[in-house]
């Protein structure tokens, strides 16, 4: 008992618990660093390929914070989801398409048609129209998932069968559903469907978060030492006998292992982050760059794809200055036609890491201005109701 209770004093700061804060900040590293070349640098990839756990590790952080008071007020709670993950999601995709216009008046060929379909429906069934938001599509399944939670828990409370090992169950058999469904049925993978088998697939990851918080923290207790060569021992056995398990969530394929591998390698890697966190806390302690990363996901999520952008904006304006002293094998076309286009000076992949930062702190100094500005804003109201 005396070690659980210091193992809970050095990961909690103020009611913060820090080990969560460092795996949140451990996560979106992980995310943003996928879609730049690693980001420069290999966080145990080679073992852990980040696109096996990546977003399931994402899913699992919620629900681990997940509260069974949600239930006893379901509206308030939809609301609340609502105001915090689906209007501001909106309000971006309607920034962006707005910005795709813009930027096309200047050759730019990146996302689609700002239309009302684009605008208003297609955030839901994809995600990504405008190509400079494409991390928000992840924000509609984990919406779902959210409400239909609660949902579902409020059912089973009423029917006195509130257990988490039969969410456990029901959830997994969804998901196993849903990739199954993608495998068996790939080309019917899209529209609405893609958004129905996102979120069954993320319904069992969420409750892996609250499963831990419920059930099983209060015995992870094993020695470091055994607990690794556990986790190194599985993944080894799942890189040798296994297809390539990185799976592909955003277009939902590529589930080459079947139905029940991708969470096996999901939670492995979630089991590795999660004791690595824990080991670090004491060393890092309430580190404000990691609190600065971690209370910023959101929007690191979602303007990502800008902070590359701004980067890239750097080096072309750095060409277009020095007539292509600098930097003069910018592909300007491959530029405005293609989000995917990095440009790595000298081709060093080194300069990846540059993209992750840009990547990282480009969308928390968007957070800061916006919520200077909506402090100032809500200040001005204050004082006139005065």
């Amino acid at each position: 008992m005396e070690k659980g209770r210091n193992l809970r004093s050095v990961n909690t700061d103020g009611g913060v618990n820090l080990q969560f804060k460092l795996l949140s900040a451990i996560g979106i590293i992980i995310i943003v660093s996928g879609h730049c070349y690693h980001g420069g640098m290999e966080l145990a990839y080679n073992w852990f390929p980040p696109y096996s756990y990546n977003l399931a590790l994402f899913v699992f952080i919620s629900g681990y914070f997940y509260k069974t008071d949600y239930e006893e007020n379901i509206g308030k709670y939809i609301w609340k989801r609502t105001k915090r993950l689906l209007i501001p999601a909106y309000l971006w995709n309607i920034f962006y398409g707005g910005m795709v216009a813009f930027l096309g008046l200047f050759g730019f060929t990146i996302g689609a048609k700002p239309d009302l379909y684009n605008l208003f429906v297609m955030p839901f069934v994809d995600g990504e129209a405008f190509q400079y938001n494409l991390g928000s599509w992840f924000v509609y399944p984990l919406f779902l998932v959210c409400i239909i939670n609660v949902l579902f828990r409020k059912f089973l409370k009423l029917i006195h069968l509130d257990n988490e090992f039969i969410v456990l169950i029901v959830y997994l058999a969804i998901g196993m559903i849903g990739i199954n469904t993608a495998i068996e049925n790939p080309t019917a993978i899209n529209g609405i469907v893609k958004l129905f088998v996102r979120t069954m697939f993320f319904l069992p990851c969420y409750e892996f978060g609250r499963f831990y918080k419920a059930v099983l923290e209060k015995k992870d207790t094993l020695n470091n030492v055994a607990y690794f060569a556990i986790i190194f021992a599985v993944q080894l056995i799942l890189l040798t006998f296994c297809e390539n398990l990185e799976y592909t969530p955003s277009s939902f394929t590529n589930f080459n292992n079947g139905f029940v591998i991708p969470y096996i390698s999901s939670i492995i890697a979630i089991a590795f982050w999660l004791r690595v966190s824990r080991l670090l806390v004491p060393a890092i302690g309430n580190s404000k760059l990691v609190r600065l990363i971690a209370d910023n996901t959101y929007g690191i999520m979602v303007n990502q794809l800008v902070g590359f952008m701004c980067l890239k904006f750097v080096f072309y304006g750095l060409s277009c200055i020095t007539s292509g002293s600098l930097f003069g094998d910018f592909n300007v076309a491959s530029f405005k036609s293609s989000i995917w286009y990095y440009y790595l000076p000298n081709g060093l992949q080194q300069w990846a890491f540059v993209y992750l930062i840009f990547g990282l702190f480009v969308p928390i100094l968007i957070s800061i201005i916006l919520n200077k500005i909506c402090n100032i804003v809500h200040s001005s109201s204050y004082l006139k109701k005065i």
